[in-house]
């Protein structure tokens, strides 16, 4: 009788073991992120804006890096960042692997909130390089300088998910208000010119 149950509490245990894996098996990384800045020369100030669209948590964001065999470290920013923020909870050290190498920054989560599925976590540096630099190739193409990694908790802890964020520059306000400006009053010379040629007066409104 001893013998049955404990053959029967070994295949429980299988059993739970079973289950725990596949539900770690559609447990998935998967990101999207905005790197953007208004700045029109160098420094430029950057945010970065993630989303977690799978359907576990983010708990770390390397920006700027890549690993080959879980080994071999790159990190692609020209030059260093200055200014780092992260979310509250969480570091961000620079990495850098000595001459030859780049740099990259190391957001993650030590002791606030991890990012959950259909969330958010912005993030922001201070750099040199210019959007095109980033939206460019690195020194190991096809990655571009940008190219980043998440993982679900601390870095390297498990596989990891490699993405490339979108890179873009958002116009300043002052910058927006003069083109708006611009396509405003070449809309009345238009309107006029027709209106001249129709025979009425050309006199801008």
């Amino acid at each position: 009788m001893g013998s049955i149950r404990r053959k029967i509490t070994v295949l429980l245990a299988i059993a739970c073991i079973l289950v725990a894996c596949q539900q770690r098996a559609h447990a998935a990384l998967s990101a999207t992120a905005t790197v953007s800045t208004s700045s029109t020369s160098a420094p430029y100030h950057y945010a970065i804006d993630l989303h977690n669209t799978g359907d576990t948590n983010i708990g770390t964001l390397w920006f700027a890096w890549t690993t080959y065999l879980g080994f071999y470290q790159y990190n692609y920013l020209p030059t260093s960042p200055t200014g780092v923020v992260a979310p509250t909870g969480w570091i961000a050290p620079v990495t850098h692997n000595g001459p030859g190498d780049g740099y990259g920054i190391e957001f993650y989560n030590i002791s606030g909130s991890p990012i959950a599925p259909g969330g958010s976590g912005q993030f922001q540096f201070t750099s040199n390089e210019s959007p095109a630099v980033l939206a460019g190739n690195s020194y190991l193409p096809p990655d571009k300088v940008a190219t980043s990694f998440v993982y679900a908790g601390f870095p390297q802890q498990d596989p990891g998910l490699k993405f490339t964020p979108a890179v873009s520059a958002v116009p300043e306000p002052a910058t927006l208000a003069l083109f708006s400006l611009g396509a405003t009053f070449l809309l009345r010379f238009h309107r006029n010119k027709r209106r001249s040629r129709a025979g009425t007066p050309s006199a801008l409104q």
